[in-house]
């Protein structure tokens, strides 16, 4: 991937996994502020909070796998429950503690499944535009991609997922 420096100047990072290479960013020195994206971004999305925080944190941005700079295996799940496990394996991998949590979209599914587990690594949460709490109501273009495996069909195939937010989200 070609990157535009001047946007993304941050040097870039890899965990290596049983599925493959995991992308994130360090940079800084200071509280920790771990920044977690949504689907189907990655952490450019952050970009300008990386280069502003940075100056007074230690920012560290992971690209969930199949996102970003993050290695994309076709045969990888891609469940919730594996990427809460690579955000914990990134998390030990950098022994981060007083973690800041920043959470958006998806990004607060995985980042809340991590919290769960490990409160006492974390300091505190912010929260951008996300649905990672408990609901009655799911809306339904997302519902149906839950049911396998009509769903899986869907995303892989298809870009069910991917391509309608292109559109639906703009």
């Amino acid at each position: 991937m070609d990157l535009d420096r001047e946007l993304y100047p941050f040097e870039s990072h890899f965990l290596e996994t049983d599925s493959g290479r995991i992308h994130y960013v360090d940079e800084g020195e200071g509280e920790v502020l771990l920044m977690v994206h949504g689907n189907p971004t990655w952490s450019f999305l952050y970009r300008d909070l990386i280069k502003e925080f940075s100056k007074t944190n230690r920012v560290v941005a992971i690209d969930h796998m199949g996102c970003g700079l993050s290695d994309k295996p076709q045969s990888y799940d891609y469940c919730l429950n594996s990427h809460i496990s690579n955000l914990d394996r990134l998390i030990d991998h950098l022994k981060l503690e007083g973690i800041n949590l920043c959470v958006h979209d998806w990004g607060g599914a995985i980042g809340f499944g991590s919290l769960t587990k490990r409160k006492k690594l974390f300091k505190s949460a912010v929260v951008f535009n996300t649905a990672a709490f408990l609901s009655e109501h799911i809306p339904w273009r997302i519902k149906i991609l839950r049911n396998r495996p009509l769903g899986d069909l869907a995303i892989r195939y298809l870009n069910a997922f991917a391509w309608p937010a292109t559109f639906m989200t703009t």
